[in-house]
């Protein structure tokens, strides 16, 4: 269901430029995390733990070489990999580190886990419209263009991404700024988490996640051409640095052709007092049936979120 803005938080969202740029920050405090409801891609350079934990991925790489075409690697390569960094109990220490680098209050934060993305050249986009593939959805390299809202249905969710080796413009990231506040045709209404997670059980095909309604889009020049490549904006920053955004970004993986893989590592979190108070991000085409919160745990107690 779609969820408006208190007025005192949306006339603090709407008071800003959605200016959809790199903005420098120090610590993601309250007016922070108000920027990125607004639309504001925030970037934290060069953090200890994050410069910290490329050096602990490639120690868990060594031996490993992803640098070749994605038809030449067999996918439980790339599974091992993810799976090692996931449950490394180094990288979740040094993923708090993050959180605490950033100032963010623990007793408040909640996130989910971390996930390394294995990005080869010539991967092509995943099919995310089968849950089948890629470890059933766990291990997901090249992403259509998405909002993680029209799943998570949490308007306060951040994204904390970062690159974990040297990206170019040709295998990283890119968002979709002009559709930021714009509603795009997707799938969410008829997608439910729960189902998702029973057709897994069975073994049964189904949607990884919501995608973009591409027969709507088709009869809409005005929106294709929004989607269009040239329209994407990638998201350049170095090792160490981190970049937080929006979950309610439309944006999506560059796909690959470079020759070279993407390494690059991502959590989410959600501020248990914007989400009493309703300060969040627009939803503007969000239409999945559930909130999901139970996805994020407390920062220090490991509990997890439920209805405020």
């Amino acid at each position: 269901p779609k969820r408006d803005l208190p007025s005192h938080a949306r006339t603090a969202v709407i008071a800003m430029t959605i200016a959809q740029r790199l903005v420098e920050c120090g610590r993601l405090d309250a007016a922070a995390r108000l920027r990125a409801y607004a639309g504001d891609v925030l970037v934290l350079r060069g953090l200890p733990s994050a410069l910290e934990l490329c050096r602990v991925f490639k120690s868990l790489r060594r031996g490993t070489d992803f640098d070749c075409d994605a038809s030449e690697t067999a996918f439980e390569e790339r599974e091992r990999l993810c799976r090692a960094f996931e449950r490394d109990d180094g990288v979740a220490r040094l993923f708090r580190g993050i959180f605490d680098e950033a100032g963010m209050d623990g007793t408040s934060t909640y996130w989910d886990r971390p996930r390394l993305r294995v990005q080869q050249s010539g991967s092509g986009v995943d099919d995310v419209s089968n849950s089948k593939l890629f470890g059933t959805g766990k291990y997901s390299s090249t992403l259509p263009p998405h909002r993680d809202t029209w799943a998570s249905n949490t308007m306060q969710q951040l994204n904390w991404w970062m690159p974990l080796d040297a990206i170019d413009e040709g295998r990283t990231m890119c968002f979709f700024p002009d559709l930021f506040d714009r509603p795009v045709p997707n799938t969410s209404r008829g997608w439910d988490f729960e189902e998702l997670r029973s057709k897994r059980r069975e073994g049964l095909p189904y949607p990884q996640l919501p995608e973009l309604d591409r027969d709507a889009i088709d009869r809409d020049k005005g929106m294709a051409e929004l989607l269009s490549p040239s329209r994407a904006r990638p998201l350049l920053v170095d090792p160490g640095d981190v970049v937080i955004f929006s979950g309610a970004h439309l944006h999506s993986s560059v796909v690959n052709t470079t020759g070279k893989t993407r390494y690059s590592c991502e959590i989410r979190s959600v501020d248990a007092g914007d989400l009493r108070e309703g300060a969040g991000a627009p939803n503007v085409d969000g239409e999945a049936c559930r909130v999901p919160l139970h996805w994020f745990s407390n920062v220090d107690t490991n509990e997890k979120l439920g209805p405020l």
